[in-house]
């Protein structure tokens, strides 16, 4: 009651008086003007009906508990079902009064009660819509958009996104937005308006659009768009000297954060976007909701986001194995809140180094993982390149002894992440993946159980990336520099990647090596020129320096041996290495093993290197009519 009160005597006294009015103008409405008087003073008291139930209905309905600044549709259909409800009760309440022969009840207009609705609905539901308006106008009135600070925005996104980013952006003054106009690709959307506002085009309407309303910047409110129709609408927004920038996707803008904070620049990651990747929800969840699922590696790059994926699938119990104490608990800090909203999965996070044994067969005894997820590794080139037997070490016996495990103590399913850098290893880094790839087949094989390794190239914002390399150069006024002007490398975002090697792990094969589709390959240097212009620095200003290809580098990475045959799957980002393509790795393996092990254990770096040379000959299929 003390809540009625404060916050809804004000609209309660409206609703009575819109009642009474609503009343009187029915009447007036059914009857004309000179028969209006009589017939409303014959109708007495009968009429006054509906002035005692809307209220109380309009009270059971909470119409008075609501924060109308911020009514949507929902709010409107609560209006419309007390008004119903009230005239249904009303109309009930004066049949009541006919069979008791009330005063007013005989030749009552029945249309009345339709008419009267009509009517509440209108003076009931206007009200507070226009508290809304005003509310929403009071926060941008007091000054001109340069005395508030507020920005001329075109927003390049006329759905969802773009229509979430006006509505908050007309509530928070603190966005400094004021959204002039939209653009949009779907061609139906021309010359429409969302909230009041023009969608003027495609990207091709917007010189016009920024002209006609003299906007200042460009907001990119579109959540899968591609890199390319990004890339296009960042450099046409830069030719008109508008300011370009994006905001995330509507379920972000509303996890928290204000729009304000959440609106960025637009990144590498935006102008390399692919389309979205559409993964087979059905089958992921077949094989890891309810199940026990251990990510080693799970606080690097890769091995978290697997993680935070595999939570959203439902398991049973995620083990997360790391050697990295800080990199263990950041992940176990970030997914606490998750936990606590999913009491059904539990999260254990596991300080321990794949390189012994002992440490592994506990862990996996442990967790009796129905699914493995092998993610941790060394995998920085240059690093593997002066230090190949702590790559060895742990990239090939780690890898072993997790796959040794996994065999032994009857995992179902192992999943190995691979790189494209195993493809033809010029690096010892990539020799000791190709190794990991051979003793993933080799166990499929023995066991005939899912063991299947996942091999793609680079992905953006993974440690050790060039882009944070390039953004701090930028940031500290130094050249940018580059290996070679000629080289390139495939590009993935890690969510994109993690989602294609969940859903390839949900494969029945054994023994196969999966590739990722990762698109056209992208020159380094581009990528080095559209950081500089994402910065706002003039073209030229800031030198390019060619170093040249460090140890272990090279010019082009490639996805596939020469002699190895790929073939679609039933998805279409996901390729198959056909299995005749990795011949009897047996006993060459072994042997080649028990060398490479004594000389990583000495740390006899130079031994390692030699050895690791053999391993691209290693595995390749016998030539036919050969043995």
């Amino acid at each position: 009651m003390r809540n009625f009160l404060l916050r809804g005597r004000h609209l309660f006294i409206y609703d009575v008086a819109a009642t009474a009015i609503a009343i009187v103008l029915a009447f007036l409405l059914r009857f004309d003007l000179a028969s209006f008087g009589p017939s409303l003073t014959q109708a007495m008291p009968a009429a006054l009906a509906p002035l005692f139930v809307m209220p109380v209905v309009f009270v059971a309905f909470g119409l008075y508990r609501r924060e109308w600044r911020y009514a949507s549709v929902q709010e409107m259909y609560l209006i419309v079902f007390a008004v119903v409800v009230g005239t249904a009760i009303a109309a009930l309440v004066f049949l009541g009064l006919v069979a008791l022969n009330f005063p007013g009840t005989h030749g009552y207009p029945r249309s009345v009660f339709a008419v009267e609705a009509l009517l509440e609905l209108a003076f009931v539901g206007g009200a507070r819509f226009a508290v809304r308006a005003s509310l929403e106008r009071r926060g941008l009135s007091g000054g001109t958009d340069e005395e508030l600070g507020l920005v001329p925005t075109i927003v390049y996104g006329a759905g969802e996104t773009g229509a979430t980013v006006a509505r908050l952006a007309a509530r928070d003054p603190a966005t400094h937005l004021n959204v002039v106009g939209f653009i949009d690709d779907d061609p139906a959307k021309r010359g429409s308006r969302l909230l009041g506002k023009r969608v003027f085009g495609g990207p091709e309407a917007l010189d016009k659009a920024a002209r006609d309303t003299h906007a200042k910047q460009l907001l990119v409110a579109m959540p899968t768009a591609s890199g390319t129709a990004i890339r296009r609408v960042f450099e046409r927004g830069r030719e008109l000297g508008l300011e370009v920038r994006t905001v995330p996707h509507p379920r972000e803008l509303l996890s928290g954060d204000s729009l304000a904070s959440r609106i960025r620049r637009v990144s590498v990651d935006d102008l390399l976007r692919r389309e979205p990747v559409e993964i087979d929800t059905d089958a992921v969840a077949g094989y890891l909701n309810g199940s026990s699922v251990l990510v080693t590696g799970g606080g690097g790059s890769i091995g978290s986001e697997l993680v935070r994926q595999i939570m959203d699938v439902g398991p049973r119990l995620i083990t997360v194995v790391d050697n990295h104490e800080e990199a263990l608990w950041s992940i176990e800090r970030e997914l606490a809140e998750r936990l606590a909203a999913n009491p059904g999965v539990t999260f254990e996070p596991v300080l321990a180094d794949i390189r012994s044994q002992d440490a592994v067969d506990v862990v996996i005894g442990h967790a009796k993982p129905d699914v493995v997820f092998h993610a941790a590794a060394l995998k920085h080139v240059p690093m593997v390149e002066h230090a190949p037997a702590e790559g060895a070490l742990t990239n090939v016996f780690g890898s072993r002894n997790v796959i040794s495990a996994c065999e032994r103590l009857g995992v179902k399913r192992f999943v190995l992440i691979s790189t494209d850098k195993a493809v033809e290893p010029i690096s010892a880094m990539g020799a000791t993946k190709r190794l990991a790839e051979l003793l993933t087949v080799a166990s499929a094989r023995r066991t005939g159980r899912p063991f299947v390794a996942v091999r793609f190239g680079n992905v953006l914002g993974s440690s050790g990336s060039v882009i944070p390399i390039f953004q701090r150069q930028l940031e500290q006024g130094k050249p940018i520099t580059i290996t070679h002007a000629e080289a390139t490398r495939y590009f993935m975002t890690i969510p994109e990647a993690v989602s294609l090697v969940l859903q390839a792990g949900s494969s029945p094969d054994s023994g196969v090596i999966f590739v990722l589709d990762m698109g056209d390959p992208v020159k380094i240097v581009d990528l080095a020129r559209d950081l500089i212009h994402l910065s706002g620095i003039a073209e030229g200003r800031v030198p390019i320096v060619y170093t040249g290809l460090r140890a272990g580098e090279r010019l082009h990475e490639a996805l596939a041996y020469d002699h190895e045959t790929t073939e679609r799957t039933g998805h279409e980002s996901i390729m198959r290495v056909r299995a005749s393509a990795v011949g009897p790795v047996g006993e060459a393996l072994e042997k080649l093993l028990a060398e490479l092990e004594s000389a990583a254990r000495r740390h006899d770096d130079d031994q390692v290197r030699e050895l690791l040379r053999t391993v691209a000959a290693l595995g390749r299929p016998a030539p036919e009519g050969k043995g």
